[in-house]
């Protein structure tokens, strides 16, 4: 458990734990890595070496004004940089955090060995913003996410979700963060993972197009989920499929060399 001080002067909170290959997660929308609470010891047991950031403004990180989501993917990479010199990383990212992450591996793919995203979005609809704005305009209105809020957040989540929600409204955000037109160039393994749960932020459709037009990928739809997010509802299932991706491409790599 570590905070560290960006090159612009802001706190930023990441834990670190276990030894083999590194893994960094990247949380999703108005959370934290407290998000991947129940997955990192599954991973560490696994043999995985796991970083989990709070990206800047969110989690046990320092409150910022509104910020450009390509700080948060500088901060990651920054990140990466520190704690895992000369040495690639496996970026999974969740909802938001699989933006994050294909931005990532699209501008530092150096650093990234292989990209696992979660529930992706590739953009996001109009109906799907609507519903998000909402949500974080007025937390306070759902006593299940408050306390949610609160677990990620801590005390002052009132702050980290008003922070979210300017953020995501800036003018710059949902352009930068749309992957569709530049996944031809993520050329970085890369494993889509989602249940088979519709819901108008992670639409199904997203999982179908990233396979489609990126040049290096494997799909697995979980089917019967009961949500979109793989990470959080079939946790045993992914750390099997997981492990068989990242056993393909290692031998791939062995077989190119």
């Amino acid at each position: 458990m570590t905070t560290t001080t960006s090159p612009d002067g802001v706190d930023l909170y990441h834990e670190d734990s276990g030894s083999g290959t590194p893994i960094v997660l990247i949380h999703g929308a108005a959370r934290s890595g407290r998000s991947f609470t129940d997955l990192v010891p599954l991973l560490v047991e696994q043999g995985y070496r796991v970083i989990v950031p709070d990206m800047r403004g969110l989690g046990r990180s320092q409150r910022v004004p509104p910020v450009h989501p390509r700080q948060w993917v500088s901060d990651i990479a920054e990140l990466i940089r520190q704690l895992s010199p000369g040495e690639p990383v496996v970026v999974a990212g969740v909802s938001l955090g699989s933006r994050v992450g294909g931005k990532l591996a699209l501008e530092y793919p150096e650093i990234v060995r292989a990209l696992v995203v979660d529930a992706p979005m590739i953009g996001l609809s109009s109906s799907g913003n609507a519903e998000l704005n909402t949500q974080f305009a007025a937390p306070k209105n759902n006593p299940d996410d408050v306390a949610e809020y609160q677990r990620q957040h801590g005390e002052d989540w009132e702050n980290a979700v008003k922070f979210y929600f300017e953020t995501r409204n800036g003018p710059e955000f949902q352009s930068y963060l749309t992957l569709r037109p530049d996944l031809a160039r993520l050329t970085v393994p890369t494993l889509i993972c989602r249940g088979d749960f519709e819901d108008a932020v992670h639409p199904i459709d997203d999982s179908f197009t990233w396979h489609a037009m990126a040049p290096s990928t494997n799909l697995w739809i979980a089917p019967g989920a009961a949500e979109s997010s793989v990470f959080r509802g079939r946790k045993n299932e992914f750390l099997a499929i997981l492990a068989e991706f990242l056993k393909r491409i290692g031998a791939a790599a062995q077989s190119a060399a």
